[in-house]
This record gives C-alpha cells, structure tokens and sequence, in this order.
C-alpha cells in the first residue's frame, strides 16, 4: 500500500499555506466583490484570486487585522463566473484553491426587469397606491407625482408596505420605477420607468340630497356610490337613488370646475338648467342639480362627497 504514496513523497512532504475561509460573492453592475476571512497563518503574503479559467486575477494583501477582505472586480462581462482564491506564502507555495461561483449583472438583467403592480385609487385622504405583491429582489417602487404646489416630487415606497397615500397629489398620472438589488448585492438596477394614468375622481363616495318626484313628493337620498372610471376624464355613477333600476349618469369635471352630465344606462336624458352643477376640490365633493324625463322632470338635488 505504501507503493501508491511513493510519487508523492519522493520530493518531501509538501507544505501548503493556509486558505481563506468563509468566502461570499456579491453580485454588482458589471462588477463583483470578493469577499472572504483571512487565514491565520502568519505567513500568508498575498491572496490571488482567478476567474476565467485562470486567465484573469487579481492581487489583494492580506492586512495585520487578519480580518475580512473585500476586493472588487470591475468591468466583467454579464454572465456567471468561478472564482478561485488561492493564498501564497512569502517562499511562493501555494494553498489548496477555494472555488465559489457568483453572477454579474448587467443591461440585460435590467432590461427585463417588470414595475411592482398598483392599483390606483382615490380617498379622502389622498392617492391611494395598492401594490401587488413584490418580485424577488425588489426592495422598494419610486413614485413620482405632482404636488399640491404643482411641483414634481418623488416617494420611495419599501416592498414591504401593500399600502401607500400620496397626500399632496394634484395630477393625473404618476411614474413608477422598481428598484432591485441582487441577494447581497452591491449595486441597484431600476426596472423600466412607466407613466400611469388615473382618473382623479374615481373612488368611493357617499351622496345626500333630495330626490323631487312630480307626484310621489319628495324623497331624501343617503347612500353610497361608487364612482367608477370610464375614462381617465369621466367617471360613472347611479343617477340619484335609482341605480337599482339601470338608471346611471357619467360625470365630467371641466377645467372650471363646472360638472357635465350625461345619460347612461336606461336614463333617457338629463337637462341641468335648473341650477349650477359643479365639483369642489377643497371637500372633494361633487353638487349636483339636475333632472331626467323631459315630459315629467324627476329633479335631483345631491352632493356626492369623497369617503
């Protein structure tokens, strides 16, 4: 048996140095950071570490910490890479390699990147952003928006909020713009920005008024209503207390705040010359005066006012 060691004796016991320990690999832009626990072996003089079959390397020092070495690797190609780290002693021996393999990314991982999902939504007490659950690696969504001061500003929401109210907001569209970081990674990548519009009225509201029917009398209405969008300029509502009955209006806001009314659903018409329709944007309330059937006007009186 002693045969099969002969070749590997006949020069003497070989002596390797010791090896770095621990070794962690964090994926960057077109880059790479190296990092490992240096060897105790007081004799250790330098650390090289080789990727591309050995082609390519690098130097780093050990420091008289003997702690943690972080090297990084710039200018790599996006791809998958085997690292070897191998120390040297100040008599050039070498110890046993340390293989770990790491990814780079690049343009083509960001290229594919998708935006966290949002549900857009009015309330009293501002924009209300729904986000769908987060991807892997995403860490937070930019939302740019126009202020109340009609200013451009940016909110940075974390992956781990479902649930986000821009208080301030004053436009009708807002950007977003995912940002991910690889596990343990050392740079940022931003999924394609994306602009989505909304319709700025649409959401949940409750109406009083009173309903003014020719021969029944009157009749108070207190209900809630959904306004829904159409467009990201109409929204659409039960007309009155009749949305059971098919009965439905859509409500445009003009750029003087007057509201327009039009018919939908079975409601045959609307004539709005019986008083001034109009939104007001401080309660963030809808008053309405307006009728339906020309031959025997059903007047309604409402205020529909944001929940």
């Amino acid at each position: 048996m002693d045969n099969t060691y002969k070749p590997y004796l006949a020069e003497g016991e070989k002596y390797y140095p010791g090896k770095p320990s621990g070794i962690e690999l964090h994926s960057g832009r077109n880059r790479i950071e190296v990092q490992f626990q240096q060897s105790l072996d007081p004799n250790i003089a330098k650390y090289v570490i080789y990727w591309n079959d050995r082609a390519d390397s690098v130097i780093t020092l050990p420091t008289a910490e003997l702690g943690i070495l972080k090297t990084i690797i710039p200018g790599l190609k996006e791809q998958s890479y085997n690292f070897e780290i191998v120390s040297f002693d100040k008599l050039g021996n070498s110890s046993l390699e340390v293989i770990k393999s790491g990814k780079v990314y690049g343009t083509t991982y960001e290229s594919e990147l998708l935006n966290r999902g949002v549900i857009i939504g009015n309330t009293l007490a501002g924009l209300e952003l729904s986000f769908s659950g987060a991807e892997t690696f995403n860490v937070s969504t930019e939302v740019t928006y126009t202020n109340a001061l009609g200013k451009t500003a940016t909110v940075r929401v974390p992956s781990t909020v479902d649930t986000y109210t821009i208080a301030d907001n004053k436009g009708k569209q807002i950007e977003l713009k995912s940002a991910f970081v690889p596990d343990k990674g050392i740079d940022t990548f931003y999924s394609p920005s994306v602009i989505q519009t909304f319709n700025a009225y649409a959401g949940n509201y409750q109406a009083t008024g009173v309903f003014h029917h020719p021969d029944n009398g009157d009749r108070n209405i207190d209900e809630a209503k959904v306004l829904a969008r159409i467009t990201d300029e109409i929204v659409q509502c039960n007309l009155g207390d009749l949305g059971s009955s098919g009965y439905l209006m859509q409500l445009k806001v003009n750029g003087d705040l007057s509201v327009t009314i039009t018919p939908a659903g079975a409601t045959p018409n609307i004539d709005q010359h019986w008083g001034p329709s109009y939104y007001d944007p401080a309660t963030k309330s809808f008053h309405l005066f307006y009728s339906y059937n020309t031959a025997a006007p059903r007047k309604v009186e409402e205020t529909i006012t944001l929940k």
